[in-house]
């Protein structure tokens, strides 16, 4: 149901405005309050212009149409995934929620500071649990490769590939002057540029490197360690505080958000040429997720998609704020990377 019902929703069923007005009235009602409503409570809290009794006949149609339904016999109605579909896609406002300058960040030594930060900052704005996947690299290709030097016994290992950056602090040995670590960058820059990060590459290094064996071994063992997919998450605790999840609910999603493998893969699912996503409810490619909504986007360096971000929670969602808090981070983490790294927009800029 979940395909189809988007589609029909994405189509625009053809509900009056009438209609209109009291679903998006029952749908800001539920979100605010987590309670069915019904005809009363519309016809007091909302300035609709109409009885109670009109109210309920409208109600009832918007119920027959798959809209909005009753959880209980007695109960009032709350949305649908329908019907939450339907407002996110012609009935709600646009956030007017002041968007942040700039990402508070230490980013000159710590990609990971920064992605922790950019997940706590995203989990603020959207008042949901956060999710932030950083960059990739896999097999991909190394396009720059740099060691900076950042005092007695430390540098940052900084790389570029044609999927994604990383950067790193490692300890040096005792034995590389700082004007070595320079010419050891060059060396391994010009050997490495073009090749795919895998076990071989290293065997390219030239021979000016051999007596620093030891040191590559370790560098490239903390390449290769950072391939691996690495998600953060912020405000956890926000789902054990939704009245739909109940304990056991809670230790499931929380299981599943604890596997970077998991949710990287659910982000694969959700990214086919597309750089905002609002998934709702039975529209989850994963059944165990169907409960959930997730807003996400995309980030980028350049021109190239190099990670996801987004927020997840129960399908009763505040989604104007969550989509405004995804793509207002999404465009800032975006901003920091390209003048960190240098990407195509900002080198053209130049």
């Amino acid at each position: 149901m979940g395909a189809s019902m988007k589609r029909e929703a994405e189509s625009g069923p053809n509900l009056d405005p009438r209609k209109r007005t009291i679903l998006k009235a029952v749908v800001k009602d539920y979100v605010l309050t987590a309670e069915p409503v019904g005809s009363r409570t519309l016809a007091r809290r909302y300035d609709l212009g109409l009885s109670p009794a009109t109210i309920r006949n409208e109600l009832a149609d918007l119920e027959a149409e798959g809209f909005i339904r009753q959880p209980h016999p007695s109960a009032g109605r709350i949305p649908s995934d329908w019907g939450y579909r339907f407002y996110v896609d012609h009935l709600m406002d646009a956030s007017t929620a002041p968007a942040p300058d700039s990402i508070e960040h230490a980013f000159s030594h710590d990609l990971q500071d920064l992605l922790l930060r950019t997940a706590k900052l995203t989990a603020v704005l959207a008042g949901c649990t956060a999710i932030v996947r950083a960059p990739r690299f896999g097999a991909s290709r190394i396009k720059h490769l740099q060691l900076v030097s950042l005092g007695e016994q430390e540098a940052m290992l900084v790389m570029v590939t044609d999927r994604g950056l990383n950067n790193q602090l490692l300890r040096l040995p005792s034995n590389i002057s700082s004007e070595e670590l320079q010419t050891l960058s060059n060396l391994l820059n010009a050997s490495l540029k073009g090749q795919q990060i895998n076990n071989s590459a290293l065997n390219l290094a030239c021979e000016e490197m051999r007596a620093y064996q030891d040191f590559l071994g370790t560098l490239w063992g903390m390449i290769r360690e950072n391939v691996a997919e690495k998600v953060y998450l912020a405000n956890t605790s926000f789902l054990a505080q939704q009245p739909e999840f109940e304990v056991g609910r809670i230790s499931t999603l929380l299981d599943f958000l604890e596997s970077d493998e998991m949710v990287a893969g659910l982000m694969d699912n959700l990214f086919v040429g597309s750089r905002v996503k609002v998934i709702i409810g039975s529209e989850n490619p994963l059944p165990g997720l169907r409960d959930c909504s997730l807003v996400s986007a995309s980030y980028s360096v350049g021109k190239d998609c190099v990670g996801e971000l987004g927020v997840i929670g129960p399908t009763r969602m505040d989604y104007p704020k969550a989509i405004h808090a995804i793509e207002t981070v999404a465009d800032l983490l975006s901003g920091v990377l390209n003048e960190f790294f240098g990407g195509d927009d900002e080198k053209e800029k130049r």
